[in-house]
């Protein structure tokens, strides 16, 4: 009795210490590699400021999508709204707060497991952060949310199939509800962050109709149905009784495609002789590699075809877009680490005499890239962070020239989306950021927007000040600020014009 005593207290221990371990990595990382939002002076970042202004307004009364605007899902606007609706709004510590909680939950996931499969929880979470440092952008970012998701999925699938158990030997229903709830909430922060897990669910199942396992398979397609229910059931709700609904629909689905689908470099090239293809191609290697690991240690194959259909849809994700962003690439990071765990298992069990030496070649191989990376991303931070500070005195000086009861009748136009941040100003009009650019995507966006500007224009108005850009501003707005409105004042590259009074 008092060795099971002895025994259990152990374990705790050990199980506080190793989420302590994981608290301090998620922390010391945080602090600078989410550089838009760390409280060592953010940067702020482009996104990241669409976001905080997004949150903001959310916590103020805003309608999702009808009163402010993003094609991204639904559950990403929650994500932005909760930090400020706990701050009172425009609060970047708030945010990185909830970074660190999700950041934190995602090392807990790897050590749990590389408990499973007997390799140190600490080296495999240096191997995810070692990957992931390059692909963060500052922070905040739907790919950074969805991973937490993607991770749990993983670990409800390493649990059923990582040892070999066939499908008589767990109940799948259960498990398949937990994919079904992570893959949906991938969806609902932006529609291709599911790709992943629903790759790797569509592999499982192919397994189970190619071996003929037929109430096995109804019992996963049960269990998916019912957890991706669970999910849009709620976020349904919430956006009907804001009025929402086909907003939601058009901005998170049908904008979201046509964004995809604008002009930019072509994907073979990019694949081929670019850093963004090359570090793709890495990851998927890292992932298929782990996968053929894990195919000869259990001698069952669901997992290892799962993890090299995860890492084809997160490589697929990756390229869906002719837009090739680095943080688009997060989503096949858990994938990445998890060959990686994968592999260092099989070493474990067949080169046992070499583990310590390639562990702590890993180990020393991650560290040099999270120091030089970081000192790289602290530097630019610092000095982002100085030109925000300047940026900031002069959008807090114009927005000052606004009357206090005129703010709720205020634009900034086709400005950098930090000018809001920087002013702590919101919008009356939902297309807040980048106008023509959305508007190239869907030219209805602008038909919208000159609309607007001659049935209920903004009574302030913030746009750049001599400055030319691509694509130009539209004909027709661009007659309108010329003829409407009237210049007030100037500072850093902005100007405030005030709407004409009615002759």
């Amino acid at each position: 009795m008092d060795r099971s005593i002895r025994l259990r207290r152990e374990n705790t221990g050990e199980t506080v210490r190793s989420a302590m371990l994981a608290l301090a990595l998620a922390v010391v990382f945080s602090l600078v590699f989410y550089t838009c939002n760390t409280p060592l002076g953010p940067a702020i970042g482009s996104d990241n400021a669409m976001y905080l202004t997004m949150g903001t307004a959310l916590s103020q009364g805003y309608a999702p999508y009808s009163d402010i605007f993003d094609h991204k899902g639904p559950l990403l606007f929650l994500l932005q709204m909760v930090p400020q609706l706990l701050s009172g709004g425009y609060s970047t510590l708030a945010v990185f707060l909830q970074e660190v909680l999700f950041l934190w939950v995602c090392l807990l996931m790897f050590a749990r497991m590389a408990r499973r499969l007997g390799v140190k929880a600490v080296l495999v979470q240096l191997i995810y952060l070692a990957i992931y440092a390059p692909l963060t952008d500052g922070g905040n970012l739907t790919e950074e949310y969805a991973n937490l998701f993607t991770l749990a999925g993983l670990d409800v699938m390493l649990g059923v199939f990582g040892e070999g158990l066939t499908e008589e030997e767990k109940r799948l229903t259960a498990p398949a509800l937990c994919m079904g709830v992570m893959a949906m909430l991938c969806f609902m922060t932006r529609a291709n962050n599911a790709l992943v897990l629903v790759g790797a669910t569509g592999a499982l199942a192919l397994y189970l109709m190619a071996a003929k396992k037929w109430a096995g398979l109804g019992r996963c397609v049960l269990g998916f149905t019912v957890g991706c229910a669970l999910v849009t059931a709620p976020i349904v709700i919430w956006l009907v009784s804001q009025g929402a609904l086909s907003d939601a629909i058009y901005g998170s689905l049908l904008h979201n495609m046509m964004y995809a689908e604008t002009q930019g470099q072509s994907r073979v090239q990019t694949l081929l002789f670019d850093s963004y293809g090359h570090y793709a191609i890495f990851m998927a290697v890292l992932a298929c590699l782990g996968a053929a690991c894990a195919a000869v240690r259990t001698r069952r194959v669901p997992l290892a075809l799962a993890m090299v259909a995860g890492a084809a849809c997160g490589g697929l994700a990756g390229f869906l877009s002719h837009k090739f962003y680095r943080h688009y690439l997060m989503l096949s990071v858990p994938m990445a680490a998890l060959g990686a765990a994968q592999t260092l298992a099989l070493i474990r069990e067949r080169m046992a005499k070499r583990l310590h030496g390639i562990c702590c070649a890993a180990a020393a191989a991650s560290l040099l890239v999270l120091i030089v990376s970081g000192v790289q991303i602290n530097a630019q931070r610092e000095a982002d962070h100085a030109v925000m500070q300047t940026f900031t005195q002069d959008a807090q000086a114009l927005y000052a020239l606004v009357p206090e009861d005129e703010r709720d009748a205020f634009m900034a136009y086709r400005v950098e989306p930090k000018w809001y941040v920087a002013a702590q100003a919101l919008p009356c009009m939902r297309f807040y950021f980048l106008q023509e650019i959305l508007a190239d995507a869907d030219p209805a966006v602008m038909d919208e927007i000159v609309e607007t500007f001659e049935t209920d224009p903004p009574k302030w108005l913030v746009i750049y000040y001599n400055r030319e850009f691509g694509p130009p501003y539209d004909a027709r707005v661009a007659e309108i600020f010329d003829t409407r409105y009237e210049f007030v004042a100037a500072r850093g590259g902005y100007q405030l014009k005030k709407l004409k009074e009615a002759p």
